[in-house]
């Protein structure tokens, strides 16, 4: 199965965004080939510029208490649904999330802790042709004599204070897959259209398709419905209306 989410407001595309610059950041410090360093100086300094806006810090820390004290309320009640998140589990996870963030300061303009070679790297990465030895020897330097393993720790070294951000989203995205309606779709020929609540405010929709359909799904939505439209890519990768019925599984979320 391939899983396509769409969010429905700027603060959940925020989650997810910065949810999969660190995967990708945490996927270039595991490839071996030569020149990794590159996309990683690339990712870094992306997550700084997304992480160092002056109200994310405290978006996260007024979100994470107000789900500490769903689920608290969860335990209280004790009206725990089969499959659903163990909020015993969850608030101490939260608590930690918390804790770290009110003890970092990343603010905008973030330059790693007036790290010299970093913001030298970062200006040269910006500039036309990017980053080059005959611009910058320094980087020469230091991409010949260190190792891959030392590389690699420098990396983690300097993305460390800024992994607070990548645990806190995980976790209130970790809660909102969590709480979702489920059901099994039927799309009469490539489209289907969901009647929601409008008395509700959802954030995620999630749709889950099999792979070797090869297609995948466009969404438009309002407060009162959701429409879906399958496409796929031409071999010259245009997009095309799929005509055909075809069975998904639909999940709305929300916080």
């Amino acid at each position: 199965m391939i899983t396509f989410e769409f969010p429905l407001n700027e603060r959940i595309r925020r989650l997810l965004r910065i949810e999969e610059i660190y995967q990708k950041f945490e996927h270039q410090l595991k490839n071996t080939h030569d020149y990794f360093e590159f996309g990683c100086f690339n990712t870094l300094f992306e997550i700084v510029q997304l992480v160092s806006r002056s109200d994310l810090k405290i978006d996260f820390l007024q979100e994470l208490e107000r789900q500490e004290k769903k689920q608290s309320t969860l335990i209280e009640s004790q009206t725990l649904k089969e499959g659903q998140l163990n909020p015993k589990e969850i608030i101490p996870m939260i608590q930690v999330a918390r804790k770290k963030l009110e003890n970092i300061d990343v603010k905008p303009g973030f330059n790693f802790n007036n790290n010299l070679f970093l913001e030298e790297v970062k200006k040269r990465i910006s500039s036309p042709g990017g980053l080059l030895d005959v611009d910058f020897p320094n980087f020469r330097n230091w991409a010949t004599h260190k190792t891959r393993k030392s590389k690699l720790e420098d990396f983690k070294s300097w993305a460390k204070p800024l992994m607070v951000f990548k645990d806190a989203a995980s976790i209130i995205l970790l809660i909102l897959r969590n709480q979702c309606h489920v059901e099994s779709i039927k799309a009469k020929e490539g489209k289907h259209q969901q009647s929601i609540d409008p008395l509700k405010t959802f954030d995620l929709i999630r749709l889950e398709l099999e792979k070797t359909l090869n297609i995948y799904p466009e969404i438009s939505a309002n407060k009162y419905t959701v429409n879906v439209f399958f496409n796929q890519l031409s071999e010259e990768l245009k997009k095309e209306p799929v005509k055909l019925n075809l069975e998904f599984k639909y999940s709305i979320c929300w916080l």
